[in-house]
């Protein structure tokens, strides 16, 4: 199986995934954002896409001009029905691709360890390893989206209804982060020490809240996206 991994600040933004991506023996290709010209790849020529976080807008394509192409991989590949996974920018991106706006979320910033309710159409899926009963999620993002036509609301929080929602069987999207590991939850207090003082949040209370529940979502995770790829690319024999 082949997978593209397409990152937005460094190639370990993937987290988690990755080990799971490499144990199961897919060949992954990793790709930067703004290093990589993303249009020179062809949209079908991967079983798996993943796209991850980023600190820019969906609607800052002018200033991130490799946001369009990217934009136009994503449409032509959920047009053709090919897997995909995104994640915090990549979730805003699907959306956008599938025809809904994004924009700057009217409850402020949700940064830090919070409770996402899976509802009754997410415990259907490998989403519902991912509920407030199982694990808390970290957070850090300002944007949100209107749930694109077509699609399902899998989980909420109680900032922002759209935290996870599926297109169709091989197109799943998560607002919130599963795949952090210490390493980047430490890159983004260094670079958003100013964006957490704004909002009345501290590097203590986030690294504190992360020492508790770290390794819980990590094992959440696994269980979430092995469950997952096994449902769009078929168990590893």
């Amino acid at each position: 199986m082949k997978v593209l991994v397409v990152s937005h600040k460094t190639e370990k933004d993937i987290g988690s995934l990755d080990p799971i991506l490499v144990e199961r023996g897919y060949d992954v290709t990793r790709v930067l954002s703004y290093m990589d010209a993303i249009e020179t790849i062809d949209p079908l020529g991967h079983d798996l896409a993943i796209f991850t976080g980023g600190s820019m807008g969906v609607y800052q394509a002018d200033d991130f001009p490799y946001l369009k192409q990217e934009l136009t991989y994503l449409e032509k590949r959920v047009a053709n029905d090919k897997p995909v996974l995104g994640i915090c920018l990549g979730a805003q991106l699907l959306a956008k691709a599938l025809g809904s706006d994004v924009f700057p979320g009217g409850n402020g910033k949700e940064i830090g360890w919070v409770d996402i309710t899976v509802n009754e159409d997410g415990m259907k899926t490998p989403v519902r390893h991912l509920d407030s009963s199982q694990t808390k999620m970290m957070q850090w993002h300002g944007d949100t989206f209107n749930l694109p036509k077509g699609s399902v609301r899998l989980a909420s929080s109680d900032l922002y209804e759209n935290q996870a929602y599926s297109y169709g069987k091989n197109i799943m999207a998560l607002q919130c982060h599963p795949e952090v590991q210490r390493e980047s939850i430490e890159l983004w207090l260094a670079a958003g020490y100013k964006e957490l003082e704004d909002n009345g949040r501290t590097v203590k209370e986030i690294r504190k809240n992360s020492e508790k529940n770290l390794l819980t979502l990590q094992h959440q995770t696994q269980a979430f996206f092995n469950e997952w790829l096994d449902q769009v690319l078929g168990p590893v024999s």
